[in-house]
């Protein structure tokens, strides 16, 4: 316990001196989603579930980040043979028994869809995930991951504005060299996306670190003239839950993203569980926004969430805030 929490105050002290910047598509609840930030926060969640997000950010100014994701995760789990004797007048069952073994591996496989506009841009990924859970003792356990897809990114010339270079008061029709190489050829390319991801945790303390885009632009398909330029994103992301009372339960988190050569973006959240059916809390984005978010588990099964921020920097005057949606199905 008290290893988690200076593991979460010294990584906090020790990055946050840096701040903005949007890099991947940006989640208030990104606590209810880990695995798509790190493929092998899979191993965090033991349940068998699929998962939609939506997410609206900055309504108002029109063409604004639009994120619909799709995502899902299984563990796999080896069946027993039973075995039955057909000369025994009554079926006596027998189960075979397996090894003993000094170290139980987890195998946790799955999958997601993550649809991202900005403006005129579109990135849609679909990738696999794959994660090993490693039991370090009998409080502790490691996992590894991997995912691997393809990611297609497009520009829309339709949803560009561009200024006519004679008449800025007519539509565009030619003229700027730069914009007609830029929109002469084919306008999506498909490449190979990867990233790996590690995480430790135990029942109170997680600590999940990650690279997406290792691949960065090798190994793409077509000939677009566009130059999309893909980043690698680093992520990190700590949490602590702490026991406040018999079903209440205070949540915190911490996220942490950079791509470079932007700066580091960080935001936090805290959110309290009731009976394990309620919760609610806020988030942070230090220099962007502040959200509320609140949820219910409707069944066993069944959970929603909705979150709704707003921004804190001068955009606010423009701005309507950003909403987004969650729905979890767990069998």
């Amino acid at each position: 316990m008290k290893l988690g929490l200076i593991l979460s105050f010294s990584i906090t002290l020790l990055l946050s001196s840096n701040s903005w910047t949007q890099q991947m598509p940006q989640y208030t609840q990104f606590t209810q989603n880990k695995s798509l930030f790190n493929p092998a926060a899979m191993a965090l969640n033991q349940h068998q579930a699929i998962t939609m997000a939506s997410r609206w950010q900055m309504l108002g100014f029109g063409l604004e980040p639009k994120t619909v994701s799709l995502y899902g995760q299984m563990k796999y789990q080896k069946k027993i043979k039973v075995i039955f004797n057909p000369a025994s007048r009554i079926g006596e069952e027998i189960v075979a028994t397996s090894k003993k073994q000094k170290i139980k591996l987890n195998h946790y496989f799955g999958g997601q869809i993550v649809s991202d506009n900005y403006g005129a841009f579109k990135s849609t990924n679909f990738d696999g995930n794959y994660a090993l859970s490693i039991p370090i003792n009998a409080k502790w356990k490691a996992s590894v991951g991997l995912k691997i897809g393809i990611a297609n990114n497009s520009f829309n010339a339709n949803q560009a504005s561009v200024l006519n270079s004679a008449n800025p008061l007519l539509p565009y029709n030619g003229g700027d060299i730069t914009y007609d190489e830029f929109t002469s050829g084919k306008l999506n390319k498909l490449n190979i996306s990867s990233g790996a991801g590690f995480t430790i945790s135990n029942k109170e303390f997680y600590l999940s670190i990650a690279a997406l885009n290792l691949n960065k632009n090798k190994f793409s398909f077509g000939n677009s003239s566009i130059d999309f330029d893909q980043r690698i994103h680093f992520n990190l992301m700590t949490g602590y839950n702490f026991k406040i009372a018999n079903g209440f339960d205070l949540q915190t988190a911490i996220l942490l993203k950079k791509m470079y050569p932007t700066n580091l973006s960080i935001e936090g959240s805290a959110i309290a569980t009731i009976n394990y059916i309620f919760w609610g809390g806020i988030n942070y984005r230090h220099a962007s926004s502040l959200g509320f978010c609140a949820g219910m588990e409707i069944t066993d099964a069944l959970k929603i969430g909705y979150s709704l921020d707003f921004p804190t920097t001068r955009i606010n005057k423009f701005s309507n805030g950003g909403h987004e949606i969650m729905m979890s199905y767990a069998f």
